[in-house]
């Protein structure tokens, strides 16, 4: 047969068109799959973010001057508002910029109560640590309980006058390892990979 002859015509066409087929057929299949895995990472990106949120923690600091029945009495409490435990790494407890290690410190240094000759400050004071506690959703801490008594009124009065002026900084993490460092000054914690060092001085309650 020679290259005149009309069936060498008819296969050309029909080789050209197997090929776009073949090459249409292959683009069609990596979509497919490119598409795919896009579904599957996203999926699993999606379910990542929902058990983080079923195990969010979120750290709320607070005072007062009241108890619950009423009663005068000095606050400091750390809530756990989130939906998961709070694994607190460490936390700092500031007044007017200075570290603070226990209820002595911040009665000497907000409200002018000196020790005593044991160095001892002799107040109704009951008080809480937290370092590397883990704070269960839902659970309040409380820091520390001055009740207003007649013998310490006047360290009381300083007290509830200065208490806005105490801040609360610390680091925590949630059980997957989500780490987030808290500011009561600041809107919100800001998340980091892992937590800083922590500070020299640490509230020891």
């Amino acid at each position: 047969m020679t290259d005149d002859d009309p069936g060498n015509a008819a296969t050309a066409p029909a080789r050209r068109d197997g090929r776009w087929f073949e090459l249409v057929v292959g683009a069609s299949a990596i979509l497919i799959s490119a598409v795919s895995l896009f579904v599957a990472i996203s999926a699993n990106r999606t379910q990542e973010r929902m058990l983080a949120a079923s195990v969010w923690p979120s750290l709320l600091f607070g005072s007062s001057n009241a108890s619950t029945e009423g009663e005068p009495q000095i606050t400091l409490d750390l809530l756990n508002r989130g939906i998961g435990p709070a694994r607190l790494r460490w936390a700092e407890l500031r007044y007017d910029g200075t570290s603070l290690r226990d209820a002595g410190d911040l009665l000497s240094h907000c409200c002018g109560a000196l020790p005593d000759v044991a160095g001892d400050h002799r107040y109704p004071v009951v008080t809480s640590g937290i370092q590397n506690r883990v704070i269960a959703a839902g659970e309040w801490v409380p820091m520390l309980r001055m009740p207003r008594s007649d013998a310490a009124a006047s360290t009381w009065n300083a007290l509830d006058r200065e208490r806005r002026k105490i801040e609360l900084r610390a680091c925590y993490c949630s059980v997957l390892d989500d780490c987030w460092l808290f500011d009561s000054a600041a809107e919100d914690p800001q998340p980091v990979r892992t937590c800083p060092a922590a500070p020299a001085v640490l509230w020891q309650g």
